[in-house]
């Protein structure tokens, strides 16, 4: 290699650092200039804003004054327009002052009482001051009887409970333009106040309010509340523009500048930058003649090793390079990355082989996934054909109704692992404990599968002890029910599955041993991992997804305990040991009270879903309760208030209003205070049950409800309102 070749590359090397420097410190001026001026921009907006809403604030305040008249409540329309004409000529800033009934129609015009049966302009804002009983302000809109434009202020007249009128203030949108003018921009900026239409209410320099803002403008408006952007202004001039919506009004404000502003003394501070790194450049260059009869060898030696670092980075080892320091760290660096190209090359190989691996047991949880929802589905579906057909209580149809119940049961446990896994996984999972007796919990529920013929008698050994922890009750009730769930897939019919409850070393232990197909030494460690499952034949007959196990360990970890399978190998069985800290036993002196006989309750169903709406109805009528039902929220809370309700079972997911604000219109009704709340959803998470509770619900359910629950939560309803009175007494 040539001596001016070696220079050229030098000299190379020590360019491009200083140009990228240069470029950076160049981008970062720019950047940083940009910045303080953006900010300072946003800061006038702020202030700005707080000046426009502190300007309709004080107009709002006045209506507020003028609205409680006793004229209008005596309605005496012709009196208070005498006080209307007081009120407006001691506002300076204000054209008129109108009154009006809710139908937007004028009731008394200060400035046009030739022309009171004309509606009045801007309805929508009308419509927003009924709608939420507070103040509300206008667009910029052209009054004809006045021949100017205004901005309407709106004051709901609420008048024994109802909004009886609308009382309005049209501003002069001069008042605005003062306040822009107040700023003292700089020479080629500019500044426009626009309203929830797009128009100008005021605008320096001045445009008509007929005129609407730039797409750029509303473009950005409608995107945040208050931001920056580059675009043009109504004139067509690029512009950055700085922008801010108030919260009170829906009003935007603008302020545009010229990109000059913003690159002028960033564009001198560059040309410094660029002669400076040019000197830098020269004197490198006479540095790198000097050294370039030093280092030829070498560098030549490095480009061969670079060149064959592509091609074949196994060979290359490069072992002397001269006495420079530098090139011999360049020589090791050649050789680390050799070495790390040869190891990354490796990771690459075992990366595409586990992506393979993953996309596999990714089709594979498809397929199962599949299988397991089209059983059931497939199942259901023909029991439904089965019913139509069948005799009305024949043992076809009860058979048929059974399957259907069962094999619904199965979907929602697959669903519902699901659930727990995603909730487990994102930490969302609450618990919420509770001491209370295992050897309890265990019995109570192998006496219920046995009841509901899910498992058959005798077929659990059960050996208990009294065992107290403090857990959350029904979570470890759920991790029992898997263990026994998982015992029951892979054991005989004709063997006995047992359960033993036992104090031991300070711990609460709960031990399920089956004598099923057993787990292979190598599997122990896995079968409590996510859709690890033992292998199945095509038909599946096990069913399941391999969540059971890992919800199960995942539970108990949250409660500090530990859980471990042990078996002697396949077909000799499995036993999983739960354990978990125990407490001292709870002697509680209350002594439980009888339920109460249920009785008829007022019940009003508010569902979208036609199907379950109707299907609600029907399952509470054949309980003896009366039902009335709404699809919406509006529709709910005006059947609520016509009826009275005793309990109201509530949709969260309704087309109108959401659940949550139907639960506070309700609350705020004084007949309703005492009526039962439940919200029956598909929202599920625990953010979602607090969301609830804040709304005034008392009970949330999550969808597919039970019948059985609802109607134990109802009982408890029943309860409550018996006790109400007695208690009431007491406390007098």
């Amino acid at each position: 290699m040539k001596l001016r070749t070696r220079l050229f590359l030098l000299v190379a090397g020590t360019v491009v650092p200083l140009v990228a420097l240069a470029v950076v410190l160049s981008i970062l001026l720019v950047d940083h200039e940009r910045e303080t001026l953006q900010r300072g921009a946003l800061d006038r907006n702020r202030a700005f804003m707080t000046a426009v809403d502190t300007e309709i604030n004080g107009h709002i305040t006045s209506l507020q004054a003028l609205a409680t008249s006793e004229r209008l409540e005596a309605g005496d329309i012709a009196g208070f327009g005498r006080e209307a004409v007081r009120v407006l000529a001691s506002q300076s800033g204000w054209q008129d002052v109108v009154l009006a009934s809710v139908d937007g129609t004028r009731l008394f015009d200060v400035r046009a009482h030739d022309e009171l049966a004309a509606p009045l302009e801007d309805h929508s804002s009308i419509a927003r001051a009924i709608s939420t009983l507070a103040p509300a302000t206008g667009n910029v809109v052209y009054r004809p009887q006045v021949r100017n434009y205004g901005v309407a202020i709106r004051y709901p007249v609420v008048i024994a409970g109802t909004v009886r009128y609308v009382l309005s203030a049209v501003v002069d949108p001069l008042a605005f333009e003062r306040l822009i003018q107040m700023q003292d921009l700089p020479s080629g900026w500019v500044s426009g106040l626009v309203d929830r239409s797009g128009h100008f209410v005021a605008r320096v320099p001045r445009r008509g309010n007929a005129e609407m803002a730039s797409k750029d403008f509303i473009a950005a408006v409608a995107h945040a509340p208050e931001g920056w952007y580059r675009g043009h202004t109504v004139e067509g001039e690029d512009t950055f523009t700085a922008f801010r919506v108030s919260s009170l009004t829906g009003w935007s404000i603008g302020l545009a500048m010229p990109p000059a502003t913003i690159y002028s003394s960033a564009g001198r501070v560059a040309w410094a930058l660029a002669l400076g790194t040019l000197s830098t450049l020269l004197i490198a260059l006479a540095v790198a003649l000097w050294l370039s009869r030093r280092i030829a060898r070498p560098i030549s030696d490095l480009a061969a090793a670079a060149r064959a670092l592509g091609r074949e980075p196994e060979s290359v080892r490069i072992d002397s390079v001269g006495d420079i320091e530098e090139v011999g760290e360049l020589a090791r660096a050649l050789n680390e990355a050799a070495a790390g190209i040869r190891e990354r090359e490796a990771l690459r190989t075992r990366e595409r082989v586990a992506l393979r691996e993953a996309d596999r047991a990714k089709d594979e949880f498809l397929a199962m996934l599949g299988h397991e929802l089209r059983n059931p589905l497939s199942a259901i579906t023909t029991s439904v054909q089965v019913m139509r057909s069948a005799p009305a209580g024949s043992g076809i149809e009860t058979q048929a109704r059974a399957i259907i119940e069962r094999q619904s049961s199965q979907m929602t446990r697959l669903i519902e692992d699901l659930l727990d896994i995603s909730r487990l996984s994102m930490g969302k999972v609450r618990l919420h404990p509770e001491a209370f007796d295992v050897e309890q919990l265990v019995r109570r529920l192998v006496q219920t599968w046995e009841q509901s013929r899910r498992i058959e008698p005798g077929r659990i050994s059960v050996l208990t002890e009294p065992v107290w922890v403090r857990a959350d009750r029904a979570r470890i009730e759920q991790v029992f029910a898997n263990l026994l769930d998982n015992a029951t897939k892979f054991t005989p019919p004709d063997r006995v599955i047992a359960v033993e409850v036992r104090h031991d070393a300070g711990d609460a232990v709960l031990e399920v041993r089956d004598q099923g197909a057993g787990i292979a030494p190598e599997m122990l460690n896995e079968v409590f991992r996510l859709f690890v499952q033992a292998p199945q034949g095509p038909d599946r007959t096990r069913g399941g997804l391999g969540l059971g196990l890992a919800v199960v360990r995942r539970l108990v970890e949250l409660h500090g305990g530990s859980v471990r399978a042990a078996s002697a190998g396949p077909n000799l069985g499995s036993t999983f040991t739960v354990r978990l800290p125990a407490v001292e036993p709870v002697v509680s002196a209350i002594q439980p009270q009888a339920p109460a006989a249920p009785r008829e309750l007022r019940i009003l169903v508010i569902e979208d879903n036609d199907d379950g709406r109707e299907m609600l109805r029907t399952m509470l009528e054949l309980h003896g309760h009366e039902v009335r039902a709404a699809s919406t929220g509006v529709e709910g809370i005006k059947e609520a208030r016509r009826w009275l309700p005793d309990v109201v079972l509530l949709d969260v997911g309704l087309p109108d209003l959401d659940g949550y604000e139907v639960a506070r219109r309700l609350r705020a009704e004084r007949a309703m205070v005492q009526a039962k709340l439940v919200a029956i959803t598909g929202y599920g998470q625990s953010e979602d049950e607090q969301r609830a509770y804040r709304a005034g619900i008392d009970v949330h359910m999550t969808k597919p409800v039970e019948p059985q629950e609802l109607l134990r939560i109802l009982a408890q309803g029943v309860r409550q309102k018996t006790d109400e009175p007695s208690a009431a007494a007491s406390g007098s």
